[in-house]
């Protein structure tokens, strides 16, 4: 096996005092050779997903953030009505100051073990964490429809984004509402805000709104 994982799989492990998260990772290379390198990849993708499912382990999440054998998973949806997208901005209560006041077109965060019991961690995980975000009514649709893996240098070397397109009819709220704030934009607002999205969200929103190609 590509990781030592004799050590019986559960979402939190003691170190001293602290109680520490545990992250779905897969092994860096392995999952790398199965993608053409550019930063946002569609051909293939449930393959992918698959490989994923199957080879994937986890970690604590500070050694994760660290490792550079690994990638952790993140699934990250964007939310689309017609035309519109639901922008979302990360205000200054976020845990993580990097993101403070960015602008945000995905909804996303680290799979635990816990959701193995569903079968489908990568859905699971996905459900959970827009369900702690955000309120969203009358889904239609929901499905996988790109990657971003991305070796720039910084947090995004140790992260690789499962990207979902969520279709609704419906309203959506922010739940955390000292933490983000959020609304619908079309896509000549969302270019002309380009520069204050999140990396992320920019390259999905340069393959998924502005049809591939460069940014604005």
């Amino acid at each position: 096996m590509w990781y030592d994982c004799n050590e019986k799989m559960r979402e939190t492990r003691k170190v001293g005092e602290k109680v520490m998260e545990e992250v779905l990772v897969v092994e860096r290379k392995a999952l790398e050779a199965l993608l053409p390198g550019q930063a946002f990849v569609q051909e293939g993708i449930e393959e992918v997903r698959q490989f994923i499912l199957q080879t994937h382990t986890y970690l604590p999440r500070a050694q994760a953030e660290q490792d550079t054998r690994v990638k952790q998973i993140i699934p990250y949806v964007l939310i689309r009505r017609g035309e519109q997208y639901y922008l979302l901005r990360r205000l200054r209560k976020q845990t993580e100051a990097r993101l403070h006041d960015k602008l945000s077109l995905g909804v996303g965060g680290h799979i635990n073990p816990t959701e193995e019991e569903s079968g489908d961690p990568l859905q699971a995980g996905l459900l959970r964490e827009l369900g702690e975000e955000v309120d969203v009514e009358d889904v239609k649709s929901l499905g996988c429809v790109g990657l971003i893996n991305e070796n720039n240098g910084g947090v995004s070397d140790y992260h690789t984004a499962l990207v979902y397109l969520l279709e609704t009819e419906g309203e959506v709220r922010v739940r955390e509402t000292e933490k983000m704030s959020g609304a619908w934009a079309g896509p000549e607002e969302i270019r002309e805000k380009f520069s204050a999205l999140e990396t992320w969200s920019q390259i999905a929103a340069t393959a998924l709104i502005f049809g591939g190609g460069e940014g604005p």
